[in-house]
């Protein structure tokens, strides 16, 4: 944590050891040797917030989803009205609201979009084609219905002739490629399916897309699927490999980032201020178990 005693930087450890940073001190310190956002006050950060669909049908069927269709559970319509009213109860709502065009997503927006009664449609489109929608007559900028675009880069991964399968099916209907895809860490081929690069490749156009399109004062939603969710936040995290991360159902993700100050060099990369990770996997709308 961070704090500031007039001209003071101090850092505290865990141990609540203070820790001062490489800065000129006292009544003498040269104003220059101080840090850039010190001399002026906090900008406001585009907010990015990355969402998991609610669960699934398939998902409660042990299902390889893939781009098969299903739509939520009904624990899965829970646990998206339960996100809805805490995303209600923030202090700042999007401007902008990405989706993928699978069905357990667009069901998942359409329950978290209820309490502000925005109207949007989500139809069945593909590719990225922005379809913003206005406010109704006597809303407020800050209640303006957000622009809505569905876009297939945001997709589950193309699991080609596993889809919709569960494990057990799979085994039965392709036992050599199932034997194969278990006895090896290395990625192998599956017929009609999608690799790992196509998937970052497209995760990297999405988070370009949003830096090139939007604007610093902007808040986003992107509603997504597990898989490709962690390529995105490799991608925007600027890794050089894609973890995996434990994503559950409707899990959050949220980040504030200086896009302004993205493609800057010098000291801005290593400026955690202008980096922020406020969420990662939560879920603070759902009763913890």
């Amino acid at each position: 944590m961070r704090t500031r005693r007039g001209r003071e930087s101090v850092s505290y450890c865990k141990g609540r050891c203070p820790q001062r940073n490489l800065i000129a001190l006292g009544p003498a310190a040269n104003t220059a040797a101080r840090p850039h956002f010190s001399q002026h006050p906090p900008q406001q950060l585009m907010r990015l917030l990355f969402i998991r669909h609610g669960e699934s049908t398939g998902n409660v069927a042990g299902r390889i989803a893939g781009h098969s269709d299903d739509g939520l559970s009904l624990p899965g319509w829970l646990q998206s009205t339960q996100l809805a009213r805490w995303l209600q109860d923030q202090p700042w709502q999007p401007s902008h609201i990405y989706i993928s065009p699978l069905r357990r997503a667009r069901e998942t927006l359409q329950a978290l979009a209820e309490p502000w009664d925005w109207g949007l449609s989500t139809g069945d489109g593909t590719g990225l084609t922005s379809a913003p929608l206005p406010p109704c007559t006597g809303q407020t900028a800050q209640e303006a219905t957000p622009a809505l675009t569905i876009s297939a880069d945001l997709a589950e991964f193309q699991a080609g002739i596993l889809t919709g399968l569960t494990w057990a099916e799979a085994e039965i209907r392709y036992s050599q490629l199932c034997e194969s895809l278990m006895a090896s860490s290395d990625w192998l081929p599956i017929p009609e399916a999608e690799t790992p690069q196509a998937g970052r490749d497209r995760a990297q156009r999405f988070i370009q897309h949003l830096l090139h399109q939007h604007q610093q004062t902007e808040a986003i939603w992107v509603i997504s699927h597990q898989w490709i969710l962690q390529h995105l936040i490799a991608s925007l995290l600027g890794c050089d490999r894609t973890w995996q991360i434990p994503i559950p159902n409707t899990g959050l993700f949220e980040f504030e980032l200086d896009r302004d100050r993205w493609h800057q060099s010098g000291m801005a990369p290593w400026t955690s201020d202008l980096w922020q990770i406020k969420r990662f996997g939560d879920c603070p709308h759902l009763p913890r178990s």
